[in-house]
C-alpha cells in the first residue's frame, strides 16, 4: 500500500468502511463533484433517489462486501460540477483512479487489527504508529474521538488523512462514534461524513471469520449535565441500542454464529462495563444489561474500548469490571501534546492467532510500550 499523489480535488484516498455486509466507500473533495465508483462490471452511484449527489464535501457510495470482496479493486469515478443550472448543468471531463482492495480472507487463522482511539485531530503521529504492520494490516479500527469535536467540517479530514495514511483505500476500515464527536453543530450531521447503518451509528459486521458489533454510549455524563444545556437525549438513544442488541440475539439467524465465524468483537468507544465515578457513574442499569446480553449470548472473545487515553488491558474481574465484562479487553489509544512540538501518540496493534490474541501498544517514535496476551475463552 503505497500512498500516491490524489487527483485535483480529491482530498485522500477512499474509506472502506464494514457495516452489516456491505462497504460504505467514503471518498473526501475539496469541490462541488459527481461521483460513481466501479466494481468490476457494475456501476454503484452517490445519488440521492436518482439525482447525482454534488453539494456536499463527502461522497459515500455502498457495495454488496460480496460484489468488492470478489473484484479486489474498485475504481473511483468523478466529474468536478463548474455550474449546476437547472437545465444543461456544466461539469469537467470526467477523471477516474482505481485502487487495489484485499478483504479480510475468510479461512485466515492469523489476522493483523490496528486499533486507534482519541486522536482529538492528531493525524501525522496516529498513521506512523498505525504503520506497526507496514503492508500487512487486514483490518484498522477507528474507535471514536477522531476529531477533537464536530464543531467543522474541516474536522472530519482527521479520519480520512488517518485511513489515507494507513490503508490507501486498500482495506477494510471499523469506525464506531466517541463522546466528542456528539459535540458540536455538525454532530446532528455525523453520518453524513461517517458510516451509519439505516441512520444509526451502531451496528454488527462481518469481514471474512470476523464477526463484530459496534456500540456507541454517546455522552459520558448525563444529558442533564450544564457542559450540554439540554441539547441531547442519549438516555433514550441508549434504550434503543439495548432493543437492537437484543433483536441482534432474537433474531433466528444469529449472525454471531453462523458459518464461518470464528472470532466475535465488542467495538465500543467508551468502556462501558466501568462507569464508577461522578459525574461518569451514569446509566449503571443499562450497561450492566448490556454487558450481561453480551456475556450470556454473544460471548466475545475480546472487547476494544478507548476513551480512558491509556494503553492497558483490562481483565475480567479486575477493579475496571464493574458491571461484568463479556471478554478481556483492550483499551488504547494515547495522544500526548508536547510543547516542543514533538507530539506522540500510542495505539494497539492486535493479532489474533488461532489459540490467542497479542497486543502490542506502541508509539509513532517506534517505541514498544508494553506487549500483552488474551487467551481465548
Amino acid at each position: 500500500m503505497e500512498n500516491r499523489l490524489m487527483p485535483e480535488h480529491m482530498l485522500y484516498s477512499p474509506a472502506v468502511f464494514a457495516v452489516g455486509n456491505f462497504y460504505q466507500i467514503f471518498i473526501p473533495f475539496n469541490c462541488p463533484a459527481i461521483v460513481k465508483v466501479i466494481v468490476g462490471n457494475k456501476e454503484f452511484y452517490d445519488d440521492s433517489n436518482g439525482i447525482l449527489r454534488s453539494e456536499t464535501t463527502v461522497h459515500k457510495v455502498t457495495v454488496p462486501m460480496k460484489v468488492l470482496d470478489e473484484a479486489a479493486g474498485y475504481t473511483v469515478c468523478f466529474r468536478k460540477m463548474i455550474e449546476r443550472k437547472p437545465y444543461f448543468p456544466v461539469s469537467s471531463d470526467e477523471r477516474r483512479i482505481s485502487f487495489d482492495f484485499r478483504p479480510v480472507p475468510q479461512n485466515k487463522e492469523n489476522i493483523n487489527i490496528y486499533l486507534i482511539s482519541d486522536t482529538h485531530n492528531m493525524s501525522v503521529e496516529p498513521i506512523a504508529a498505525g504503520r506497526f504492520f507496514g503492508d500487512a494490516p487486514d483490518l484498522l479500527i477507528l474507535n471514536g474521538d477522531i476529531p477533537d469535536h464536530s464543531g467543522s467540517p474541516e474536522n472530519f479530514n482527521t479520519v480520512f488523512a488517518i485511513i489515507d495514511g494507513i490503508t490507501y483505500g486498500s482495506i477494510p476500515v471499523i469506525f464506531s462514534r466517541g463522546n466528542h464527536d456528539t459535540r458540536g453543530i455538525y454532530a446532528e450531521k455525523f453520518i453524513e461524513f461517517t458510516p451509519s447503518l439505516f441512520d444509526k451509528t451502531y451496528y454488527t459486521f462481518r469481514l471474512g471469520p470476523l464477526w463484530g458489533i459496534v456500540l456507541d454510549c454517546g455522552e459520558d455524563k448525563d444529558d442533564s449535565h450544564e457542559a450540554y444545556a439540554g441539547t441531547v437525549c442519549f438516555h433514550d438513544f441508549r434504550l434503543r441500542e439495548t432493543e437492537f442488541i437484543r433483536s441482534v440475539i432474537d433474531n433466528s439467524e444469529h449472525e454471531y454464529d453462523a458459518p464461518g465465524v470464528t472470532r466475535r468483537l465488542i467495538v465500543c468507544h467508551i468502556p462501558f462495563t466501568y462507569t464508577d465515578h461522578p459525574p461518569f457513574d451514569i446509566e449503571k442499569e443499562i450497561y450492566s444489561e448490556w454487558a450481561r446480553l453480551l456475556r450470556e449470548h454473544i460471548k466475545p472473545d475480546v472487547m476494544l474500548f478507548g476513551h480512558m487515553h491509556t494503553s492497558e488491558i483490562w481483565r475480567q474481574g479486575s477493579t475496571n469490571d464493574t458491571k461484568g465484562q463479556c471478554a478481556d479487553a483492550v483499551v488504547a489509544g494515547v495522544p500526548e501534546y508536547n510543547k516542543d512540538g514533538k507530539n506522540r501518540y500510542t495505539g494497539a496493534a492486535v493479532n489474533l492467532v488461532k489459540e490467542k490474541i497479542n497486543v502490542v501498544f506502541n508509539d509513532s517514535d517506534g517505541n514498544i510500550i508494553g506487549k500483552e496476551t488474551i487467551a481465548y475463552l
